[in-house]
């Protein structure tokens, strides 16, 4: 993802590629973005990532959306539960237009929920996004993922609701609940039982 300016509006923007070196990977990694882009182009929500316009050009697709300047919640460090609340509060929203339409967002984590200037979070990247049911593969940030995610069982709202906790455990303080940079080490990670955030 870049930050640009949008001559036609004269607006900072953000570009997002969906670019690979090789033929097979960006055959897919286009239809991912168009997918994406046009999903996104529908769900018109206040805590969703607005997206603009979508193009094609000598690198391949892209498309842009607004550009959020504040924050991730990976940067933002423990917060005081009230504004944990918030930020949850935020993301739930835009997680239930999703579900409504019958999808699964897959990578709720902290990199994936950005602070706008309005002080209110969104959601973003939904590159991993898929319909409910069974995945045809496994995507998503390890230390969030739903244990069906991992087993390759039927994904529905719970899954994302899953990560939501995962995020609120990581929010209130400022460490993972299931702390597993890489999917080999979620199994064991999931043997114990998180500290509780008191």
């Amino acid at each position: 993802v870049y930050r640009v300016h949008d001559k036609r509006t004269d607006q900072r923007v953000a570009l997002k590629r969906g670019w690979s070196r090789k033929r097979d990977r960006l055959e897919r990694n286009s239809a991912l973005l168009e997918r994406e882009y046009h999903t996104l182009a529908q769900l018109a929500h206040p805590r969703i990532i607005a997206v603009y316009d979508f193009g094609l050009d000598a690198r391949g697709p892209y498309y842009t959306m607004e550009l959020l300047d504040g924050a991730d919640m990976e940067s933002a460090g423990r917060l005081p539960w009230q504004q944990t609340c918030a930020v949850l509060r935020d993301v739930a929203s835009s997680l239930a237009i999703l579900h409504s339409r019958g999808l699964v967002h897959r990578d709720v984590s902290s990199r994936n929920v950005r602070y706008g200037s309005d002080g209110y979070v969104k959601l973003l990247d939904f590159g991993a996004m898929t319909a409910s049911g069974v995945a045809k593969d496994v995507v998503g940030t390890p230390r969030f993922m739903a244990p069906e995610m991992v087993v390759m069982q039927a994904l529905d709202s719970r899954t994302d609701l899953f990560s939501l906790g995962a995020l609120g455990y990581f929010l209130l303080t400022g460490r993972d609940a299931y702390p597993a940079r890489r999917m080999a080490d979620l199994r064991d990670a999931w043997r114990s039982r998180p500290p509780t955030p008191a």
